[in-house]
């Protein structure tokens, strides 16, 4: 199925953004008292402190969040487009048996070969794993 990457690239990435996930809810939760007083909207941004993301955080502040950073850096453009597809699946954009249209679709954003976007999912961790199990790439018990 995949052409570019592997599946143990696709659980390398979905293990380190669980890591940078845990190593968020570390930096938040020392964050629990500081007033951030009145914050402006940006633009398309549903939250306004943008909390939700992994990118709250420098990769100085999580080193697994540098780590899966300079994965997806490393990784060709058209292994980054694979891997957005898998996302894509597991988000539930696509199904398992889609996975044509969700590689033609993966491609077809503006910076489909750029990391950042993938970099910043709060769930893609949740999202990989689950895209690798709607595609039969992973076994029962999450091998």
């Amino acid at each position: 199925m995949f052409k570019q990457i592997s599946v143990d690239t696709v659980k390398q990435a979905a293990d380190l953004a669980h890591e940078a996930m845990a190593d968020r809810q570390r930096f938040l939760a020392g964050m629990r008292n500081i007033d951030l007083g009145e914050q402006r909207a940006e633009r398309g941004s549903r939250n306004p402190t943008d909390l939700d993301a992994l990118n709250i955080m420098s990769t100085d502040a999580s080193g697994a969040l540098d780590q899966l950073t300079r994965m997806l850096e490393g990784l060709s453009p058209e292994q980054r487009t694979e891997l957005r597809a898998v996302m894509m699946v597991g988000r539930g954009d696509f199904a398992g048996n889609q996975w044509d249209r969700a590689l033609d679709e993966a491609g077809r954003a503006p910076d489909a070969s750029h990391y950042t976007d993938i970099a910043e999912r709060i769930d893609l961790h949740d999202y990989l794993m689950k895209g690798l199990y709607e595609l039969n790439l992973l076994k029962k018990n999450g091998q």
